[in-house]
């Protein structure tokens, strides 16, 4: 259920939304600040690997991006998403 919730979220489903969707499948509405402590959890364990130290050599990196249109917090924005592909010798 956690990652449900998280996966509309960072869906762009807004939490009003994202209450009523759980009232339908669970006859009952999950609260704002249960879908913000999922989402500072999983926000948390995103970071711890995003600062993670990189041991091997990587003698090959591609790199590419792309701009998407994303709705974030009910505004539409542009956003990077930027991807490291890293080749290790092993």
């Amino acid at each position: 259920m956690e990652e449900a919730l998280v996966e509309m979220y960072l869906a762009g489903v807004s939490v009003r939304r994202v209450e009523d969707i759980t009232e339908a499948l669970w006859g009952s509405r999950v609260s704002p600040s249960t879908i913000s402590d999922l989402n500072q959890k999983i926000f948390a364990r995103v970071e711890e690997w995003r600062q993670r130290p990189l041991e091997a050599e990587y003698p090959y990196v591609f790199v590419d991006g792309i701009w998407l249109k994303r709705s974030w917090a009910g505004e539409v924005q542009n956003v990077s998403v930027l991807v490291a592909i890293g080749v290790s010798t092993r």
